[in-house]
């Protein structure tokens, strides 16, 4: 083990400058006031005005569609992420917020497959893995996306093997979950690893605590729709702090005490029962749980742990902005739109 004492030093040297950066970038990530005037706004024009002396309103200039918001959006989160190398952080802290995209991208790519559609134009450039190379043959893939994608095919074969067998056809609703199981596996074991490869504990508990609520989610709504256990656990994430096997052992409750059991336990400290049972309140209160965790990331005085809060702060931002821009676009009124937003803020004030 490292001694402490030469960690600090260390640590100073290869975080002080980043941490410095982003102690005055976070200033300007997005408090509620914003959000509470881009909601209220009676136009997308009016928005974009709101925007225009921001970090996005370069790209928003001109935007009409909802197609150039993602692009927009993109864009501005595609200069985060050149900051978090340009601050000389280690590869693996930066590959970890790129491989996501990897992944949502190797996702897009096999749902349009599966459904016979075009993908090209739904896949983003902020990966580690050019979209182009995404969209073509499997076999020129890196292995962490080929690996996915063959068993994702292969998933979907059984599937067509199994209706073949009755005399039927598999619904496209089936073939997508499989989709969905195989890539949110891959992409978690991936996430993992190089959050182990950057030593930092804070990444590695967040990635921990993003596989908990995935598992927590599945196990409550699945649960409510009386779904035997036999199809949920397959599906379910390994590598968070609540066993797999506890979430099986405590799916055979009622639903009221499977909340409870859930609630009780260590990774899930300040979520309430009730508002695991509450469909309008899951999400809030697991994300609830993550913006906790990135303030208590902001707080660290030096180390990796400040950049990483401040790049899933903003990340968070464009989630927010992609929702009310393409919300007013799409004719949201304003009590629409504020029932869409979460509460992320993480910096200071």
């Amino acid at each position: 083990m490292r001694p402490p004492l030469l960690k600090a030093v260390r640590d100073s040297v290869r975080y002080g400058y980043a941490v410095g950066r982003v102690r005055a970038l976070e200033t300007r990530v997005f408090r509620d006031a914003v959000y509470e005037r881009l909601v209220d706004a009676p136009t997308f024009s009016e928005q974009r005005r709101i925007l225009s002396d921001t970090a996005y309103g370069q790209h928003l200039e001109g935007v009409e569609t909802a197609d150039g918001v993602e692009r927009a959006l993109e864009a501005a989160l595609g200069e985060v992420y050149a900051l978090v190398e340009d601050l000389g952080l280690p590869q693996p802290i930066v590959r970890f917020f790129r491989i996501r995209h990897d992944f949502a991208n190797l996702r897009a790519r096999l749902k349009a497959e599966a459904l016979g559609a075009s993908v090209e134009a739904d896949l983003d450039a902020l990966g580690t893995v050019p979209p182009e190379v995404v969209a073509g043959p499997v076999e020129a893939l890196p292995d962490h996306l080929r690996r996915a994608a063959e068993e994702a095919r292969a998933a979907i074969a059984a599937l067509e093997e199994r209706a073949e067998r009755t005399g039927g056809k598999v619904p496209s609703r089936e073939r997508l979950d499989a989709i969905d199981r195989v890539v949110e596996r891959a992409e978690h074991a991936e996430l993992a690893e190089a959050a182990r490869a950057s030593r930092s504990d804070f990444l590695r508990e967040y990635v921990a605590l993003s596989i908990d609520l995935a598992n927590v989610k599945r196990v409550l709504r699945a649960r409510r729709r009386g779904v035997a256990l036999a199809e949920v656990e397959p599906a379910l994430l390994e590598g968070g702090r609540i066993p797999r096997a506890a979430l099986a052992e405590a799916y055979a409750l009622p639903l009221e005490e499977l909340a409870e059991r859930l609630a009780s336990h260590r990774a899930l400290r300040g979520v309430a029962a009730e508002d695991l049972l509450a469909l309008d309140r899951l999400d809030v209160a697991t994300d609830a749980l993550a913006v906790r965790m990135m303030r208590a990331g902001r707080a660290v005085p030096l180390g990796a742990e400040p950049v990483v809060a401040y790049v899933l702060a903003r990340e968070a931002e464009v989630r927010q902005l992609r929702v009310l821009l393409i919300g007013k676009l799409a004719g949201l009124g304003p009590d629409d739109l504020r029932k869409r937003l979460r509460k992320v803020y993480v910096g200071r004030g």
